[in-house]
């Protein structure tokens, strides 16, 4: 598909990220930027397009303040469940609540 063909573009900044995960350091700003596009990635295999338009037709978003409030969300609490389980464990388990706020903008019959 063509929304998987290309690198993205981040929905949210990193200064965003370490607002919501209340980071005040630049050390861990590699880090976040790749859980960001981990998280990115699965929006978009799960949206079945681009989040911000690279060179998709049926992208959301033209530019990264188009991006709807909900995708932005899905990205941090994506990111934050990330970083809260960086090692993998049988015990823990990554929540799943936000994984509906990506719902309304999923394309079903998508036919390219």
């Amino acid at each position: 598909m063509i929304y998987q063909e290309t690198v993205p573009v981040l929905p949210v900044t990193i200064e965003e990220l370490k607002a919501h995960l209340r980071i005040n350091h630049a050390s861990e700003d590699t880090l976040l930027k790749q859980y960001a596009l981990s998280a990115t990635l699965d929006a978009e295999h799960r949206l079945m397009r681009e989040v911000i338009f690279r060179q998709d037709s049926k992208a959301l978003a033209k530019s990264i303040d188009d991006v709807p409030a909900c995708i932005k969300q899905y990205v941090l609490c994506a990111v934050g469940d990330m970083y809260a389980h960086r090692e993998l464990s049988t015990t823990a388990s990554l929540s799943v609540h936000f994984e509906h706020l990506l719902d309304p903008f999923i394309l079903y019959d998508r036919d390219d």
